[in-house]
């Protein structure tokens, strides 16, 4: 590892970041997963490869406090929204309380879990299909630190604040009079957990395909 370590460290500061350093530095944090124990030499040089090609493809947007105020206030509104839109059936309204309320919640799932668990984040990025989902940046010296479970919890608490959202949104929904509504509320559910089933599955991007493969690194190193 200490080879393709310093490899890297060289084509970076010869080249600069590049996509092809980014897929190879995430083989080289898997490599240092497995490590028996990883030296704080080690440790403290793939922090600082990280957040070189972390800012360069993924520049901060907001600071931790501010983003998580920010997502707070999101899910307020996106409550307000969904409850306004059961009183009224304006399915407008219940379309972007849903929006709100889920990307609000989904950072907050990771933050809860990182605490919980002892690993930190830094400040917010936008992230998905879209780019347009605030997403938390892990602090990867606590996270390299951590154990397998703790990694795959961190990993997993988002997309269980989603689904958990989505359901919570699905049961509202049923005080609706609009079948729209509910028809609605039923379909966002289910697109949830199909991209949910398919990111475990390895077949789309996400947090329970990052959660999975934290589980086939601990069966590889014999924890399982």
């Amino acid at each position: 590892m200490e080879r393709k370590l310093r490899e890297l460290e060289q084509r970076m500061e010869a080249e600069g970041p590049t996509t092809v350093q980014l897929r190879e530095f995430w083989e080289l944090v898997n490599r240092a997963k497995l490590e028996q124990q990883l030296s704080k030499d080690s440790l403290n040089r793939i922090v600082r490869l990280r957040d070189t090609l972390f800012n360069k493809f993924y520049p901060p947007l907001f600071s931790l406090r501010k983003g998580l105020g920010l997502t707070a206030v999101a899910m307020l509104v996106g409550a307000v929204l969904i409850w306004y839109a059961l009183q009224s059936d304006q399915l407008l309204f219940f379309l972007i309380g849903s929006a709100f309320l889920m990307v609000g919640t989904h950072p907050w799932g990771h933050w809860m879990a990182g605490k919980w668990v002892g690993v930190n984040y830094e400040y917010f990025y936008l992230d998905g299909p879209t780019r347009f989902e605030p997403c938390l940046k892990i602090d990867y010296r606590t996270y390299l630190k951590g154990s397998f479970d703790s990694r795959v919890l961190v990993h997993a608490s988002g997309a269980s604040a989603t689904i958990v959202t989505a359901l919570a949104i699905l049961i509202a929904a049923f005080a609706a009079e609009s079948l729209t509504v509910k028809g609605i509320a039923v379909l966002i559910f289910v697109m949830v957990i199909i991209t949910e089933i398919l990111a475990w599955a390895g077949l789309a991007a996400g947090d329970l395909r990052r959660a999975r493969k934290e589980l086939i690194l601990k069966k590889q190193k014999g924890f399982l």
